[in-house]
């Protein structure tokens, strides 16, 4: 017989239970099979995010909601909706297929056989998950949700990316927004993102000399403005009920950008980075 999780409310003892759960099966110890770990569960938070000409544009969803197994969510669950279901098992979220990073490991395959969510977006562990889903359909619900925060980060260059690839927690947010609105768009500017002390260090780059060094760069150099960078960048919100009674803790939405041929900056992956059911 299936039993319901029961999850504190609190923030601290949800996190133990949903963060860093978005990994393989490797983080499980191994011997359980893909029908046995539940999948990254699914929300609807954005209406859309594009790029263009170095902005990034945010559009919240109107009615934003999530899967829970919390049962302290003092709310009708939302009943009717579907659910896409993975068909292949996700692998890094880099180009690189090697190594491990806390519990979000690596699969087989890579970004184009990873499962797909909402606006095609890969599943980060992501699996062949049907079984599950029909194994445990009285555990998890839909429910309204509230964003609480919103954040946005230049988490650095691929190889940076590659040595961190963060879980789905928050990272060091560049800019954040508190209680955003539902169905606000918001625009971004990349420059301002991925210019600053923290990106320069993902980068390698190394701080001037001595003083005479920096005065010897042409006045029309130094005031030039700020290019966006290439690499990965992370849309993140923290959801809550909409009274604020439970923390639903943090997702995230995980940019890879190169740049073309044209100059312009495009985006190469988009993962969703989620807390597993």
């Amino acid at each position: 017989m299936n039993r319901r999780r029961f999850l504190r409310a609190a923030g601290s003892g949800f996190a133990v239970a949903g963060t860093g759960l978005a990994g393989c099966l490797s983080s499980f110890g191994g011997s359980l099979s893909s029908d046995d770990v539940p999948p990254p569960r699914e929300a609807e938070v954005f209406e859309d995010v594009s790029i263009n000409d170095g902005t990034m544009k945010i559009e919240l969803d109107a009615d934003p909601r999530v899967e829970s197994r919390i049962d302290a969510v003092d709310q009708a669950p939302i009943v009717g909706l579907l659910v896409p279901v993975g068909t292949a098992r996700a692998g890094s979220r880099s180009s690189s297929g090697s190594g491990s990073s806390g519990a979000t490991g690596r699969g087989t395959g890579g970004y184009s056989s990873a499962p797909r969510g909402r606006h095609n977006w890969a599943i980060y562990g992501g699996h062949s998950n049907g079984s599950w889903r029909d194994d445990h359909d009285d555990e998890y619900d839909w429910y309204s949700a509230a964003i609480a925060t919103l954040g946005v980060a230049y988490v650095g260059s691929n190889t940076a990316y590659r040595r961190r690839s963060p879980g789905p927690g928050p990272v060091n947010w560049d800019e954040t927004w508190s209680d955003p609105d539902p169905g606000t768009t918001f625009e971004v500017d990349l420059a301002t993102l991925s210019s600053g002390p923290r990106a320069d260090a993902d980068a390698g780059s190394e701080p001037v000399g001595n003083e005479s060094d920096a005065e010897s760069v042409p006045a029309d150099e130094t005031e030039s403005a700020p290019e966006a960078k290439e690499g990965w960048y992370r849309v993140g919100t923290r959801l809550e009920s909409p009274d604020g009674a439970v923390d639903f803790e943090w997702q995230a939405a995980d940019f890879k950008l190169d740049r073309g041929a044209t100059g312009d900056l495009s985006a190469d992956e988009v993962w969703h980075v989620r807390p597993r059911l």
